[in-house]
């Protein structure tokens, strides 16, 4: 295999800007500040033994370094809350990347750093730590996904493939699946599974500017609502409170699979044995419709603190410790799946079956990048919901529900008191009651400004309003109460402006 060491690449930094780059080489020799890298408990001995071989291979760096514990997941919010006060150097996951950004706790990487982070690493890592285009995160972990364990002495490989082959296996041997259906993480990848989507556009200082969310959308959401329902509603599955600790436990035992990721395979293959068996996520089917099981797919960099006393050294280091050498070591004391490219190529990584299920499963995944500020309690609350028994009569209105609380609500333009009405619009149950939807065959017509009238097919029974868009670009919901459509057919529907009234009669 072919070795890089990461310090000779280590080419200086514009810090004044704090931004890595590769104009000149300031090698931080002569300085002796303190420097802290922060990462996660499971691994500080390793993190230790980096630091020293970091020592070993700059020996002109004179910064003292400490090594500190923060997990991945925990770096926004230890980071954030005074990112001056906070480590050097620190492990983060990428989902959280545009709120450090926006914090000022991620300084920029530039010049011989940034291009061997592109030269080295694949194009979902690389791209995991970038906001905007710009370069904030070195890539040192690409396995921050999850895919199917189960006991072959439950499951075949074959009865593995399907969610209904799974259940029927487990509910035949008196067994349960632990699959975390309270975590959104989790229930997110069921969304996905039916086409679901969301998208997020940022301003500058890294705020939101929009948010998409198509989990609701016809096709989408109810379909996800029943595919979940499908497996929490049976007793197969072993309900809410799934942990890393609970899977360790009781696989093997009164679990026969569980869904996790790429850190419990050490654990449950020492509770199977020979009886270990992985695989990428099984299909399910909901009214005859056949898909893959989808999921999140995320990485781990490390970032540096912009406000380091000693940037130079800081970004030696979180380049060394993402580098070749120190992801086979991380590799090889922790199974912790590469980004980059030569490692992941190698013999011992190709043979590690969690890996390689993981990797099967990454063909269908979503990578977890710039996820909507508030995503992932609503997202939670849905699954909870259909977990307690949700009816599936109520799926809409709690999937709308959800998504009222991912997507924010766009502040008004200022009221102009002269503002006139200029058109009015249908809004219902048939598009979810979204005020922004205003295609041209839910928009009223009128000749005296006073009298809108509308024709229009409903498919099935309805609830209707309007909702009037006016000269100063505000909208205004009707006053008067909704109105039923009792049948499907076409009608005409009349809306009153001045006495803010709304008819229909059938054609």
């Amino acid at each position: 295999m072919r070795k890089r060491i990461i310090s000779l690449l280590a080419c200086g930094v514009i810090a004044a800007a704090g931004i890595a780059g590769a104009a000149g080489c300031d090698n931080g020799g002569g300085k002796s500040n303190k420097l802290t890298v922060w990462g996660p408990s499971e691994q500080q001995a390793t993190l230790k033994t980096m630091v020293e071989e970091f020592k070993k291979a700059n020996p002109d760096v004179k910064a003292t370094i400490d090594v500190g514990v923060c997990a991945e997941g925990d770096a926004n919010a230890n980071v954030s809350k005074d990112p001056s006060a906070a480590a050097d150097v620190y492990a983060f996951a990428n989902d959280q990347i545009v709120n450090l950004v926006r914090v000022g706790a991620l300084a920029e990487i530039g010049g011989s750093f940034k291009t061997a982070i592109e030269e080295n690493n694949g194009e979902g890592a690389v791209k995991a730590g970038q906001v905007n285009g710009k370069q904030y995160g070195y890539p040192y972990a690409a396995d921050n996904g999850y895919f199917l364990y189960y006991d072959k002495t439950v499951i075949t490989d074959e009865q593995a493939t399907t969610l209904e082959g799974i259940m029927g296996a487990l509910e035949a041997k008196g067994k349960k699946i632990g699959w975390a259906l309270d975590d959104s993480w989790y229930v997110a990848g069921w969304f996905f599974t039916f086409g679901g989507s969301y998208q997020v556009e940022y301003n500058d200082d890294g705020t939101e500017k929009s948010v998409t969310c198509t989990f609701a959308d016809e096709g989408i959401g109810t379909k996800t609502a029943k595919a979940l329902n499908k497996l929490v509603s049976s007793h197969v599955f072993a309900g809410k409170g799934t942990t890393n600790t609970t899977i360790s436990s009781d696989i093997g035992g009164s679990l026969g699979a569980a869904v996790t990721g790429t850190w419990m395979a050490e654990s449950i293959e020492a509770k199977l044995g020979s009886d270990y068996g992985v695989a990428k996520l099984p299909t399910v089917t909901v009214d005859g419709d056949t898909k893959q099981l989808s999921s999140f797919a995320g990485y781990k960099l490390y970032g540096v603190n912009p406000h380091s006393k000693d940037l130079t050294t800081a970004h030696k280091l979180a380049a060394f410790l993402s580098g070749e050498e120190m992801q086979e070591l991380r590799f090889k004391n922790h199974k912790i799946g590469p980004s980059n490219n030569n490692v992941a190529a190698s013999d011992a990584v190709k043979e590690n079956a969690a890996l390689a299920a993981l990797a099967e499963q990454n063909k269908y995944a979503v990578a977890q990048t710039a996820v909507p500020e508030n995503f992932w309690e609503p997202v939670k609350g849905f699954g909870v919901a259909v977990i307690d028994g949700l009816a599936e009569s109520e799926y809409q209105a709690e999937l709308d529900k959800m998504i009222a609380l991912i997507v924010p609500k766009l502040p008004e333009p200022p009221a102009d008191p002269n503002a006139k009405v200029v058109s009015c619009h249908l809004v219902g149950t048939m598009n979810a009651w979204k005020p922004t939807d205003r295609p041209d065959n839910l928009k009223f017509t009128t000749e005296d400004g006073k009298i809108w009238t509308l024709e229009y097919t409903f498919d099935k029974a309805e609830e209707v309003k309007v909702v009037q868009l006016k000269s100063d670009g505000n909208t205004n919901w009707s006053g008067a109460k909704n109105l039923p459509i009792a049948e499907a057919g076409t009608y005409v529907l009349t809306y009153d402006l001045d006495a803010d009234t709304l008819t229909a009669v059938k054609k």
